[in-house]
């Protein structure tokens, strides 16, 4: 329709074991020249579109690549005899979350979301 404006998203939807292989589609479109409006992710989706969001061009998304290849399990959730015990007695969870913490905070170019390059949701 006339006056209507089209908008671009990507959507990066959970898939924790597909973590590194997700980067694929965003490394796709970037080389072939899409910017998106927004970026909108869940899961681990989520985490891959608040990098993305923070460097929205080609070497963001290989620098995302990078830093999945170099993860391990234990790098974001490390688990552990006390940890499934606290779980056992209703007291607590299986995976502490601040492995997962270190690792935004190191990798992310933005401290609040509202700093980021490109809209995030």
């Amino acid at each position: 329709m006339a006056g209507e404006h089209s908008r671009t998203a990507f959507v990066l939807a959970d898939g924790g074991s597909l973590r590194a292989v997700q980067i694929g589609m965003p490394l796709a479109l970037t080389e072939a020249g899409l910017r998106p409006d927004f970026v909108i992710g869940s899961s681990v989706g989520a985490l891959n579109a608040a990098h993305f969001a923070g460097a929205p061009d080609l070497a963001g998304v290989k620098q995302l690549a990078q830093i999945w290849c170099g993860l391990r399990r234990a790098d974001i959730f490390p688990l552990s005899p006390s940890g499934l015990l606290e779980v056992v007695r209703g007291s607590g969870s299986i995976v502490d979350p601040s492995q997962l913490r270190r690792v935004l905070e190191a990798h992310l170019s933005f401290a609040r979301i509202e700093e980021r390059a490109c809209p995030c949701m």
